[in-house]
């Protein structure tokens, strides 16, 4: 079943697609738009905070590394994991022990991570442990970084998700959820995609010939990945960067 079908030309136009040359200048380019955006953020009000979401897995790893470096007044700046095994941080695969690896360094060494693994309970309470603290985060958020999965998912939200539908409903007043799949050993904590389009701007860095193939027949609209979702509901601008 297509998720949310739509023309190509209803696509909002908000959604830029840029092509680098190399992954490296991606995630340069990347850094760089991010550290702009919550610049702006902080420079709103001097008690002001700044939120950045960001997602797990390898692509994000070396914009992590150029973003660590930049300048700007990171203890004001909290970092939300776009989703989360449930696993604690010193698991290798723990997505906010690869943000405290690479992200939370150098001059980035003073932000916070707002953690979505809870010790001590069970997945499916963490929901209504969590939306609490993601309200009291200054809203809406001032930058995400996403990924894409090659079968179209964000965040966590997969195409065999039985919750799939629920949790891309734009309007849905449900910030997280739990998520369990047949090809995942994990059970996951996933921001929904209302939650994610809560955002000042959306940067879904993306590599390889399959990864552009499922995002621009995404972008055409009648597919049934589930990140045609956030391009067709994208309220704030979007930009996507590419590289072989």
């Amino acid at each position: 079943m297509a998720v949310h079908g739509f023309r190509i030309d209803q696509v909002p136009k908000r959604i830029e697609f840029r092509i680098f040359e190399s992954r490296s200048a991606a995630a340069s380019a990347a850094s760089d738009l991010l550290a702009a955006l919550i610049r702006k953020g902080l420079a709103t009000d001097p008690a002001a905070q700044a939120s950045l979401v960001v997602s797990g897995g390898s692509t994000p790893g070396p914009c992590f590394d150029h973003l660590s470096a930049e300048v700007l007044d990171w203890s004001r700046v909290i970092v939300v994991p776009s989703d989360e095994r449930w696993v604690p941080d010193n698991d290798p695969d723990s997505n906010e022990g690869l943000i405290k690896r690479r992200l939370l360094q150098d001059q980035a060494g003073a932000a916070r991570v707002l953690s979505l693994y809870r010790s001590g309970i069970e997945a499916v309470q963490a929901p209504l442990l969590i939306e609490p603290d993601l309200m009291n985060l200054s809203q809406p958020f001032s930058a995400a970084l996403l990924g894409m999965g090659e079968d179209g998912h964000f965040a966590s939200l997969f195409p065999d998700f039985d919750g799939l539908q629920s949790a891309l409903d734009p309007e849905s007043q449900v910030a997280c959820t739990m998520v369990q799949t047949a090809g995942s050993p994990h059970l996951r904590i996933s921001l929904t995609l209302s939650a994610l389009l809560n955002c000042v701007h959306t940067v879904l860095l993306i590599y390889g010939e399959a990864k552009r193939s499922v995002f621009e027949s995404a972008y055409r609209g009648g597919s049934a990945y589930p990140v045609e979702a956030l391009l067709h509901h994208a309220r704030a601008p979007l930009t996507v960067m590419w590289a072989p």
